[in-house]
C-alpha cells in the first residue's frame, strides 16, 4: 500500500463511520509497524493528517481534515451517521465531503451559545452571523490543533 492508498483508507473510514482507523488497524493492514509509522509520518508532514502527540494517544490519527477523531464543539449529522469537525469551517467541509444533507451543531465563538443549522441541497440554511478567522490561513499549520 502506498501513501495515497493509505490516505484513501483513512478518509473512507472517517466518511463511512465518523471515526479514524486506529494505528493498530493500519499496522495490521500494512503488515509492518515501522512501515506504517513512516507512512503515517509522511502523511502528517504533508499536512494530509494530524497525528496525535498526547502521550495516551501518541501515533494515533487526531485529524484528517476536515474530520476530527476526537470530540469537539462541532458535530455534523446526516441520518444515523455523525462526524466531529475540527472547527465550524470544517463542519461545512464535511457537508461537502460526504455530499449529503446535514444538520450541524456548533457554538457561537464569541458567546459560546449553541448554534444549529442545516445544509440542504448544498445550500446553507443559516442566514445570520459571520465567519471570523483569528489566525491567518498561512499560519494555521504552526499549531493546527489550536487553530
Amino acid at each position: 500500500m502506498d501513501d495515497l492508498d493509505l490516505r484513501a483508507v483513512i478518509y473512507r473510514r472517517f466518511a463511512s463511520t465518523g471515526m479514524a482507523p486506529t494505528r493498530g488497524e493500519l499496522v495490521e493492514r500494512i503488515g509492518d509497524p515501522d512501515v506504517a509509522d513512516r507512512q503515517l509520518r509522511r502523511l502528517h508532514d504533508a499536512h494530509v493528517i494530524v497525528l496525535d502527540d498526547r502521550p495516551e494517544r501518541a501515533g494515533e490519527i487526531r485529524m484528517a481534515l476536515p474530520f476530527s477523531a476526537v470530540p469537539t464543539e462541532h458535530r455534523v449529522r446526516s441520518g444515523d451517521r455523525s462526524w466531529w469537525a475540527n472547527c465550524a469551517w470544517d463542519s461545512l467541509a464535511i457537508a461537502a465531503a460526504i455530499d449529503d444533507d446535514v444538520h450541524i451543531e456548533s457554538v457561537w465563538a464569541d458567546s459560546g451559545e449553541p448554534l444549529e443549522f442545516d445544509v440542504v441541497d448544498d445550500v446553507l440554511g443559516l442566514t445570520e452571523g459571520h465567519v471570523h478567522f483569528e489566525i491567518e490561513a498561512r499560519h494555521w499549520w504552526r499549531d493546527i490543533v489550536r487553530t
